[in-house]
């Protein structure tokens, strides 16, 4: 019996260590291949994003005890934001749930919570400032960048004309904010470009890097007049981190970001230095014609809404701005590094984004090209040595070489959204010269005069045959040709709203010189640098929400195709 007993107790022994053991043998084995780039930390290093439905909750979520917060669009919260963007917060129209720091469970500094939407390519941060904060400063300053040695395209929508050769890694903005003692809400948005990429990334060569600061600035010059206070945001992108020294002083480099339709008129903005023309007034009926697909007078934008009530969800604007002094008393708020969405994150050390997909809505792959012919025309000043010339430049944009580039995100059209190219706009920058006087009298345009709108550059039609060999018989003007003033710059513009059913937009930039004033210096001048391609997207959600529509400018890539000297 005790044999017996013994036997039983080893038998015990040995069901009990053997599942032990088995577990341990699993613990050893490893696949026979593994990726060489696959690191796989300790999973219990994650922390979830603590989701809350943002829609229909009053209150942040915070621990049992501390004092409640409202959410940034309550009544009875301070809302230092555009009041237009104060409501722009539904499910329905596209916006998702990225990053919260907010938790029932646990106290974290700073507090913040993001939403993305899906259908416009935006991402905002909301941050929370509880009272008593020590930044007080007359600006709040913001941006967005990436960090790591991954290559990404997803910040290059940060400018208003779009190179892709040269990818763009940061944002830096100035808000028209004061750091307010008793606590405040500020949200800070940010335009991103799809990248298809992103998905081949991970946590340790591609993030999201947040930062924020308090700054005080001593002067404002916008568009050559001083003003006492900043009425917009002001930003700059540029190919390295997070910059706020980039503003100061960057003429040419910066561009007005407005959010609202409101905000457009709160710049006071003055009036052209060049033809007296009305900035603002352009600005709005550019945005009118944007809804319909007729975009005049701005590069970048993401419009909401109709023409009767449209809604300006972002716009960038190229307009003359300096900001000059120093800034003093700068303090930093936060510097966040934020796992990218999309990217192979799910073993990332701390926060996971809740919607996590590769983020934007389209992307280029490259630039477009355009094919240029020149002319150069033999100038009435016959005796000079060498000889002076006016350039005459035919242009045409194809189809089939460019749209193709076109990169749609199919995170956005997997529901049955549509995304549709429907106007594209080839602009040639010209240097204004002229004016005119009386009878249709040409003279030498002085400085300060205001241009009356009478010139002698033209838009004509580029002749089939005789400069390019396409298929085709001849060419005649586009659907859509005329003259577009984007801040104090002019452009000539042949546009389609078919642009694959037209196969190309071609026309000659025709210069003719000024003889009065005594010489070549007196007539317009192309340039072939600034030459771009606008494009202008509807996006449709099959959800019966109100479309999108996205503008977005991207610098041409010039291909010649030969040139020749004529005698008038």
């Amino acid at each position: 019996m005790e044999k017996l007993k013994i036997k039983a107790l080893k038998i015990a022994i040995v069901a009990i260590m053997l599942p032990s053991a088995l577990v341990s043998c699993k613990k050893e084995s490893s696949p026979l291949i593994e990726p060489a780039n696959l690191k796989i930390p300790n999973k219990m290093a994650v922390i979830p994003t603590h989701v809350f439905d943002w829609e229909t909750t009053d209150y942040m979520p915070t621990p049992v005890g501390l004092p409640p917060i409202l959410v940034p669009w309550a009544s009875g919260s301070n809302q230092l934001f555009p009041d237009e963007i104060a409501f722009d917060y539904k499910k329905a129209d596209g916006w998702n749930l990225v990053y919260n720091t907010f938790s029932p469970t646990q106290v974290t500094s700073p507090n913040f919570f993001a939403l993305y939407n899906k259908y416009r390519g935006i991402i905002r941060f909301y941050l929370y400032l509880p009272p008593g904060s020590p930044y007080a400063s007359s600006y709040f300053s913001d941006g967005l960048g990436i960090s790591g040695g991954f290559q990404s395209s997803i910040m290059n929508f940060s400018k208003e004309i779009i190179d892709p050769e040269n990818i763009q890694k940061s944002v830096t903005k100035i808000q028209n904010y004061q750091i307010l003692s008793t606590g405040a809400w500020y949200a800070c948005q940010y335009e991103l470009a799809y990248d298809q990429y992103i998905a081949n990334a991970n946590h340790e060569n591609l993030n999201f890097v947040w930062n924020v600061s308090s700054t005080n600035l001593s002067q404002i010059v916008l568009n050559g007049t001083s003003n006492g206070t900043l009425t917009g945001t002001v930003g700059t992108a540029n190919s390295g981190g997070f910059n706020l020294g980039s503003l100061l002083g960057n003429l040419g480099n910066t561009a007005i970001h407005v959010a609202g339709f409101k905000g457009i008129q709160a710049l006071n903005l003055p009036k052209s230095k060049v033809f007296g023309t009305d900035v603002t007034k352009s600005i709005e009926d550019g945005i009118k014609g944007g809804l319909s697909g007729a975009v005049k007078g701005f590069f970048s934008a993401i419009l909401g809404g109709s023409a009767s009530s449209p809604q300006v969800v972002d716009l960038k604007l190229k307009v003359e701005t300096n900001l000059t002094g120093s800034i003093a008393n700068n303090s930093g708020i936060l510097s966040t590094t934020l796992a990218m969405p999309g990217s192979a994150n799910s073993n990332t050390v701390g926060y996971i984004p809740n919607y996590n997909k590769i983020m934007g809505v389209v992307n280029i792959t490259k630039s477009p090209v355009v094919h240029v012919f020149t002319e150069l025309l033999n100038s009435l000043e016959t005796q000079s040595t060498p000889k002076k010339y006016i350039n005459d430049h035919s242009l045409i944009y194809l189809d089939y070489e460019n749209t193709d580039n076109i990169i749609y995100n199919p995170e956005v059209t997997n529901d049955g959204t549509t995304i549709n190219l429907i106007r594209t706009d080839l602009l040639v920058p010209y240097r204004h010269r002229y004016w005119y006087q009386g009878a249709n009298i040409p003279i030498r345009k002085p400085v300060g005069v205001t241009w009356n709108g009478i010139e002698k550059t033209t838009i004509v039609p580029f002749i089939a045959g005789e400069y390019f060999s396409y298929n085709l018989s001849s060419y005649t003007l586009p659907k859509f040709s005329g003259r577009d003033i984007v801040s104090d710059e002019v452009y000539m513009y042949g546009s389609s709203s078919e642009i694959k059913n037209d196969r190309f937009i071609a026309f000659k930039v025709q210069h003719r010189q000024d003889i009065s004033g005594g010489g070549t210096s007196n007539y317009n001048a192309t340039d072939l640098n600034g030459v771009c391609v606008r494009y202008t997207f509807l996006v449709t959600p099959p959800n019966g929400s109100n479309p999108v529509t996205i503008v977005k400018t991207f610098k041409a890539s010039i291909a010649p195709i030969g040139e020749k000297i004529t005698y008038p």
